[in-house]
């Protein structure tokens, strides 16, 4: 099976609260279904035309006509070609994340079974955690309402984001602590907001409220300052969506940044780097909870990756996100709906197990650039 054409597909989705933009790929052979893939830049694809760019003109010359079977061949010729050119992270990462899911999508789909069939599988559902919402968005009872629909389908962890008016939201947060069942977790994601005292003090609260992990709270590039608040912080520090391959991941461990690790399929270099990833996070003794914050396809692949590997027993569930997954994905059990006990099923059809709709229903969300921004942060949130 020789590939015959590589294509990116950018889409922007209107969703309740914002619109967010989508990149996915598809790839198609000469003898076979075509398969999917979706990059992720940590939430959603902002810049999904430059991630298209990536994807047909660097990519694609280096796989047209070449034996679409042989995944991770494939996946090192990208890399190995585009690392002295275009770099080995940040969006030339997402777009080979991407052609490799879609590579991995024709290739189990060309012997009739799923990814599960060529990587193993160890379970057939995927624990979760639902992803939510900034705390500034509402009180305490407000997010309770939200987060209501997946509580009483068995989902006991929740993760929300800090804003800049971080002592507000951590007045949020402890009401809202009070509100839940003391066996459902929390987690706190920072958003990379934070100085390292003002960090310190934040991870203080977090841990006097239970708080299971703080996440992000520092921007990625200040690898010296992330790596002293993990050894000074009263709670586990997390870190991964803004990492790329298994070096990447490697160093981030060897440095003593993260005791959770949370690599995501369709940003980290692929399913068969994120397998390799979790198993070295987990020979480290870390905690490996795979980031997921985009579409349909990236979800499907991240669930084949959790399924996949044994130290994985938590998956990033955006729920904010299940409308995009119903516009855009075919054949998956996806939705909050499909919540049974906290755990999400396994797509079992071949491949990814979820189809990308066609081009007339992708052409109704035509992609939208990212236009001028308010409020864009020019500095750390902290005055020490």
């Amino acid at each position: 099976m020789k590939i015959t054409g590589v294509t990116a597909l950018p889409v922007t989705f209107g969703h309740a609260r914002e619109s967010l933009s989508y990149c996915f790929v598809r790839v198609d052979s000469d003898d076979g279904a075509p398969g999917y893939g979706e990059a992720c830049d940590s939430f959603g694809c902002t810049y999904a035309r430059v991630v298209e760019r990536v994807v047909e003109d660097a990519l694609a010359p280096l796989l047209v006509g070449e034996d679409v079977t042989d995944v991770e061949y494939l996946t090192a010729r990208l890399r190995g070609w585009t690392r002295r050119r275009l770099g080995d992270q940040w969006i030339v990462m997402h777009a080979i994340s991407a052609v490799e899911i879609a590579l991995f999508d024709v290739a189990a789909k060309a012997r009739g079974v799923t990814i599960g069939g060529l990587v193993g599988r160890v379970r057939d559902r995927v624990p979760v955690y639902a992803s939510s919402v900034f705390l500034e968005e509402g009180d305490a009872d407000w997010h309770c309402a939200l987060l209501e629909p997946l509580l009483t389908r068995g989902v006991r962890a929740v993760k929300l984001r800090l804003g800049p008016d971080y002592r507000r939201d951590l007045e949020t947060l402890a009401a809202l602590r009070a509100l839940l069942d003391d066996d459902v977790d929390l987690m706190i994601d920072g958003n990379e907001n934070f100085t390292l005292p003002t960090a310190l003090t934040i991870a203080a609260r977090l841990a006097d409220l239970g708080v299971l992990w703080f996440e992000e709270p520092l921007p990625q590039h200040h690898r010296s300052a992330i790596a002293e608040l993990n050894r000074r912080a009263p709670l586990a520090i997390a870190y991964g969506e803004h990492l790329f391959g298994l070096h990447d991941f490697a160093d981030c461990l060897q440095r003593g940044e993260a005791s959770v690790i949370q690599p995501d399929a369709a940003t980290a270099g692929g399913i068969a780097e994120t397998r390799r990833i979790a198993q070295l996070a987990h020979g480290a003794g870390a905690r490996v909870v795979p980031h997921c914050a985009a579409g349909p396809i990236a979800l499907a692949a991240n669930l084949h990756v959790a399924a996949s590997v044994p130290a994985v027993q938590l998956l990033e569930y955006p729920f904010p996100l299940a409308d995009a997954w119903e516009a855009f994905g075919e054949g998956a059990q996806l939705g909050p709906e499909h919540l049974e006990d906290g755990m999400l099923p396994v797509p079992a059809a071949p491949g990814l197990g979820v189809e990308l709709v066609g081009g007339e229903t992708l052409a109704r969300y035509p992609y939208v650039p990212p236009g001028p921004r308010d409020g864009v942060p020019t500095r750390s949130v902290g005055d020490r």
